[in-house]
């Protein structure tokens, strides 16, 4: 593609300018905005001095070279990302409650991420869920929809469990009614039944939730049933910010059948070294199952 002599100056001097670091997203947002509201002709098309200025003691060639960066900026992936979607993280011993434009309120579990647009509830009500979440949806024409790795949840008001890790998908309904899809199959489920699978599902996978108090971690409790003792491991580091180790590896095949109350780390520690007839010792934050 050929230059014009225009945009090749445009092209030199942007290559040639050293920009400012980058300052806050939203102020600058802000004044984007502001300042594509001003008339064109103070653009640095007239004799005028242009009243564009994004940077003080910049000539007007050089405006323009940082506007065109400016806009090819903001049309990139990683721009629209930054500017027009929300991403909320916790972290390992760290639960977070998020309460939506539309009045969806969504509990974070530890070491879970969230993501949607900032025009959630104008014309979408879509997210984007890694880890574990438990929602309550507020009814709405706009369908609420949850996209994880192993498939959609579309709901319109409910109450549910979504847990989307490496090591398997669960959902399960407290409240209402849920869809739940992926590229090959689609599944319906109602309050009180539950899935829990390692990778796809169907049908045959649906089942009553078995516990009262569901979900096990909204009550601070570990639920277990034939659980394998690394699995629920993994939870308790995600719960309490721990390292637990093995002093033998076959100790992670031993399974688990009850209910573990998790509002104290001792007394996690102390119920899982009952079920599995296994001392532990704690130093500051790492663990060992001997």
């Amino acid at each position: 593609m050929k230059l014009d002599n225009k945009e090749k100056l445009i092209w030199e001097v942007s290559t040639q300018t050293q920009l400012p670091p980058v300052p806050d997203k939203d102020a600058v947002w802000d004044r984007l905005v502001q300042e594509m509201k001003i008339d064109q002709n103070n653009f640095g098309i007239t004799k005028k001095e242009s009243s564009w200025k994004l940077w003080p003691n910049m000539g007007n060639k050089i405006n323009i070279a940082i506007a065109y960066g400016l806009i090819f900026a903001l049309l990139s992936p990683l721009a629209y990302n930054f500017f027009f979607t929300k991403k909320i993280l916790t972290g390992n011993a760290q639960n977070e409650t998020i309460l939506l434009s539309d009045g969806t309120k969504i509990i974070l579990n530890s070491k879970s991420k969230i993501i949607y647009g900032r025009n959630y509830n104008i014309d979408n009500r879509s997210i984007k869920l890694t880890g574990e979440a438990y929602f309550e949806v507020e009814k709405n024409d706009l369908p609420f929809t949850i996209e994880t790795t192993y498939g959609v949840i579309s709901v319109l008001g409910t109450s549910f469990n979504v847990r989307s890790r490496e090591d398997g998908f669960e959902v399960g309904v407290n409240d209402g009614r849920i869809k739940l899809s992926n590229e090959s199959y689609s599944i319906h489920l109602s309050k009180g039944q539950f899935i829990e699978v390692e990778s796809s599902f169907e049908e045959k996978d649906i089942v009553d939730i078995s516990i009262k108090e569901y979900p096990d971690w909204i009550n601070q409790k570990f639920y277990c049933n034939e659980t394998r003792l690394d699995e629920l491991c993994s939870e308790i580091e995600r719960t309490f910010d721990i390292q637990i180790k093995f002093l033998d590896q076959n100790l992670k095949n031993l399974t688990i059948t009850g209910i573990i109350e998790a509002s104290d780390l001792n007394d996690v520690l102390y119920t899982v070294s009952l079920l599995t007839k296994h001392k532990f010792k704690l130093e500051d934050d790492i663990c060992t199952i001997l």
